[in-house]
């Protein structure tokens, strides 16, 4: 019996991950979902208490160099009404995702006590 190697149909190129190591993981995973990650998760904003602790200087968004600061300065500033907007605003969240929880509470909190800001 002869070795042949087995091949298999190709895949769509608009689908397949990128082989050829010039793309990073998270960005061949961004296009095989079509999404960034975080938009597949379901978002579960951290509670007012836990957004108090966090301090203006912490930095929230390491993908994108977002502090918590920023975050509240632009919700309360009225320049952004929505999580959306921070996001467009600041990228904050459109990396990795892990911090979406942690902004998401920052943006609801301060829209609650926006007149106090």
């Amino acid at each position: 019996m002869e070795n042949q190697a087995q091949t298999y149909p190709a895949a769509d190129a608009s689908v397949a991950p990128d082989t050829s190591g010039t793309l990073d993981p998270l960005a061949a995973l961004r296009l095989m979902l079509d999404e960034t990650p975080a938009d597949a998760v379901p978002v579960v904003p951290l509670d007012a208490e836990a957004c108090d602790a966090i301090t203006d200087d912490t930095l929230v968004c390491s993908c994108n160099n977002v502090s918590a600061g920023e975050i509240r300065g632009v919700v309360c500033s009225g320049v952004c009404s929505s999580l959306d907007d921070v996001q467009v605003l600041t990228r904050a969240g459109g990396g990795c995702g892990s911090c979406l929880p942690t902004v998401a509470g920052l943006v609801e909190v301060t829209l609650s006590r926006r007149g106090g800001c």
